[in-house]
């Protein structure tokens, strides 16, 4: 079974006033840390949905990554997630969608997910019984997230299917990065990657 990830990162940082992506955390921006986690689960991929003309596509991204250019990036997270699932080869039986604003998911978290993957589950961890991200999405549900628009994500296709919460132990699965104020928690944490 081979199991890819997708990283999502071509959102308009509304609440955040700036390129959050590129902020720095740790020595570095904050969507490396995303992406080195990744690297670091070897599983296939990264595809990494970016904004056209974004500064995101100056970054080295590890060797295999596919850019995927969302041109109705404004339209939400829905589009983003969209266009980067119509660039899943057909190869992979389920894709795990990351969020490059998510620095401190661990890649073991990763791992797990891609553990309990299968084309037809939809896998989301848990950490303390609350559920995060990032997903796995099997296959099957490929054809539902292609044709997704709006600002809610995964979500409208949550509705319709059975979710398996995997607990992970992992509190990264609940930390985002969308103002300054969580920023400047990130920074202040004990364990910036």
């Amino acid at each position: 079974m081979i199991v890819g990830t997708i990283l999502l990162a071509a959102g308009s940082a509304r609440r955040m006033g700036e390129d959050k992506l590129l902020a720095d955390l740790g020595g570095k921006p904050v969507i490396m840390h995303a992406l080195e986690t990744i690297g670091q689960s070897g599983l296939a991929g990264p595809i990494v949905a970016v904004r056209p003309g974004s500064a995101l596509s100056s970054l080295s991204f590890p060797t295999g990554a596919l850019l995927a250019v969302v041109q109705d990036h404004a339209g939400g997270m829905g589009h983003s997630l969209a266009a980067a699932i119509r660039e899943v080869p057909l190869s992979w039986d389920a894709a795990i969608v990351c969020l490059a604003d998510m620095p401190f998911v661990k890649p073991h978290t990763l791992l797990s997910l891609a553990e309990q993957s299968a084309a037809d589950k939809i896998v989301r961890p848990s950490f303390g019984g609350r559920p995060g991200n990032p997903v796995s999405w099997g296959r099957s549900h490929f054809v539902s997230l292609a044709a997704l628009v709006g600002d809610q994500g995964g979500r409208a296709v949550f509705e319709r299917y059975p979710v398996e919460l995997l607990e992970c132990g992992d509190p990264g699965v609940e930390i985002d990065i969308d103002t300054p104020e969580a920023l400047a928690a990130a920074r202040a944490r004990s364990e910036v990657p």
